[in-house]
């Protein structure tokens, strides 16, 4: 067990388990974002905004089938190419702003949370130095916050696009053949079922991969600070050793993450091959009877394409999630860690 001041040695710090719900560790992160909401809310929008364009375009095309081409009424081109250029162009404009507003908040958020880190190490008890790694500690304010950033840069916007194209494209799928719509949609929940299954060992392997990590670092730093004792006493083989033995853990624990990671997109790849198969197969008999038109048809199979390529990446983000979140777990560790010797009020100061 680790002390209330900290997990100030290896073993402690390795072998913790995870302790906090996901809810918290969000709503900590959200209170480093509170400054920048503005750009955080004009982010949202422009990422929901941009997903909704981005599943105008399948729905055209059933109107340039069913309303211009089958009918032979080229001159309908005439308005349908404005509106379409029109689409396209918005949709590139809102993605232009969710990026550069996302990347703000995730830069500044993550700036907030080292400037914490570094006031936090400033007062802190000196025997979580004594008894602690300065290189295990120094992971936390690097390795860990720039995974977090990479996260809330990009992985945030992209579970929040993936999210409301999903939602979109169910409605509008609902909204062209509910029958078909049921039928395309039934193998969705295998895909949640193995995307939970799975990320119940993502986050204890990525938490892993991150401490052994910070375990090599604090082996680097140390070797570096002591290189002429090494050199002193004819040690550089020992060292090496040492150094050799730490990056071994650290290649094991990132295969073993990297194995857990590379299991989700074929699964849920042939879950998709099987969806299209469904409604090309039950799609044609309707047109067939003449219950569906070909353009409803093409565009169903565009929506599938639609929300299981963001299911796809939702997953692998999902993936990226989990190392978030054990990232930020072990950053709080440090926030969280509370000082063993307080400060006297300056009342109480001994004047000099």
């Amino acid at each position: 067990m680790s002390s209330q001041y900290g997990a100030f040695s290896t073993k402690q710090e390795e072998g913790k388990k995870r302790i906090i719900p996901d809810r918290i560790l969000i709503r900590q992160v959200y209170d480093y974002i509170r400054p920048f909401r503005r750009n955080f809310f004009i982010g949202i929008m422009a990422i929901v905004l941009g997903s909704l364009t981005g599943l105008a375009a399948p729905y055209m095309h059933k109107v340039a089938i069913d309303q211009i081409i089958l009918p032979g009424n080229l001159s309908g081109f005439i308005w349908w190419i404005p509106i379409f250029v029109t689409v396209v162009l918005v949709n590139y404009f809102l993605q232009y702003v969710q990026i550069f507003q996302m990347r703000i908040v995730g830069e500044n958020a993550v700036a907030r949370m080292r400037d914490e880190i570094m006031e936090k190490l400033q007062v802190i008890s000196l025997r979580y130095f004594s008894e602690g790694e300065i290189g295990r500690i120094l992971s936390r304010p690097i390795n860990d916050a720039n995974t977090i950033r990479i996260f809330l840069r990009i992985g945030f916007t992209s579970v929040l696009l993936d999210t409301s194209s999903i939602i979109g494209a169910f409605l509008i799928m609902f909204f062209l053949d509910l029958r078909l719509s049921v039928a395309a949609l039934s193998i969705l929940p295998v895909a949640m079922v193995v995307v939970w299954y799975l990320g119940r060992y993502s986050r204890s392997a990525y938490r892993k991969a991150l401490s052994t990590l910070g375990g090599l670092t604090a082996r680097m730093q140390e070797d570096f600070s002591g290189i002429k004792v090494t050199q002193a006493f004819v040690q550089e083989s020992s060292a090496r050793e040492g150094f050799e033995k730490k990056q071994n853990e650290v290649i094991n624990a990132n295969k073993r993450a990297i194995l857990i990671s590379a299991s989700y997109q074929p699964i849920v790849i042939v879950l998709r091959i099987i969806g299209s198969v469904i409604i090309l197969w039950y799609g044609s008999s309707f047109v067939v009877s003449g219950i569906m038109t070909i353009g409803t048809l093409v565009a169903f199979t565009e929506y599938q394409f639609a929300y299981f390529m963001p299911l796809v990446d939702l997953i692998a983000m999902y993936d990226q999630y989990q190392s978030a979140m054990a990232a930020i777990e072990r950053l709080f560790d440090l926030v969280d860690t509370k000082v063993e010797v307080v400060e006297a009020p300056l009342e109480r100061k001994i004047e000099l």
